[in-house]
């Protein structure tokens, strides 16, 4: 027999299995994320968590809410849906901690004694103590409030610091077509958040972009969301709302000429511009 003539089927054959299972695999694993994520959030709807969003990666999910408390509470209502194999909680500042409340507690429940104590030791120090004399009103100049202090222009140093260290921040992603972060979209987030901290005299637009897949309109509202989504998520992480603002561009400021996937995947992006 001549190898040369049977080879190349073979090969072929092999090669072709080899596609067939992995987009197999992929529809399959797409056809469990899906089902789970529905299971999931109906699960939490009945819990009366609606706000919280639950990301699926295969049978692990990540759970995101507003609190850190509520993400714990989350995370045990989607690790005890059917088919989940692991729940982990994320708040507004990251993996949620489970020593929060039980402190918080303990601190609540021990102020009612300190307040009594307080109460007693002021009876006493009333009693001991001999009324002042009265003394003269304050003047004028004493009593005026003082006058709110307005808000510091930058310099054009800090404003140049400012936007160099926001083009340092990594591309922010998001899950295909909608503008609900992914796990590492909300990391690059809190990283945004604290530039924006060590620059609290710079205004900031928020940018949104989207490649050239699909219709402009639908484009260009994707982009608003997205720039929508990372603004509420910033003033969730502290900053202040009136420094942001929040504009989408669609498809119409490609930063290359899409030739390439890679291509389109640098125009898919999010931006920080200094506008002050």
């Amino acid at each position: 027999m001549n190898l040369r003539t049977v080879l190349p089927p073979v090969i072929v054959a092999v090669v072709g299995l080899g596609v067939l299972n992995g987009v197999q695999d992929t529809g399959f694993r797409e056809q469990i994320e899906s089902k789970l994520t529905e299971s999931a959030q109906g699960a939490l709807s009945a819990a009366g968590l609606d706000d919280v969003e639950v990301e699926l990666t295969g049978r692990d999910a990540d759970v995101t809410a507003p609190t850190d408390v509520e993400a714990l509470t989350a995370a045990d209502v989607v690790a005890g849906v059917e088919g989940v194999r692991t729940a982990v909680a994320y708040g507004p500042d990251g993996p949620a901690s489970a020593d929060v409340g039980p402190a918080e507690q303990s601190v609540s429940e021990s102020e009612p004694e300190s307040s009594a104590t307080e109460d007693a030791t002021d009876d006493a120090s009333a009693e001991a103590t001999p009324s002042p004399e009265v003394s003269e009103p304050p003047s004028d100049d004493e009593t005026a409030e003082p006058e709110d202090e307005e808000p510091r222009e930058p310099t054009r140093e800090e404003r140049e610091q400012a936007q160099e260290d926001l083009v340092e921040i990594p591309n922010i992603t998001f899950v295909t077509d909608s503008a609900r972060l992914t796990k590492d979209g909300r990391r690059v987030v809190r990283d945004a958040a604290e530039v924006l901290e060590d620059h609290p005299e710079v205004e900031v637009r928020i940018e949104g972009h989207t490649d050239s897949v699909g219709t402009p309109s639908h484009n260009q509202r994707l982009s608003e969301r997205r720039a929508d989504e990372v603004l509420d998520r910033l003033v969730e992480l502290g900053v202040d709302r009136d420094r942001l603002t929040a504009k989408g561009f669609g498809e119409s400021d490609p930063l290359v000429v899409p030739r390439t996937f890679a291509d389109l995947e640098k125009n898919r992006r999010v931006e920080f511009n200094v506008v002050n």
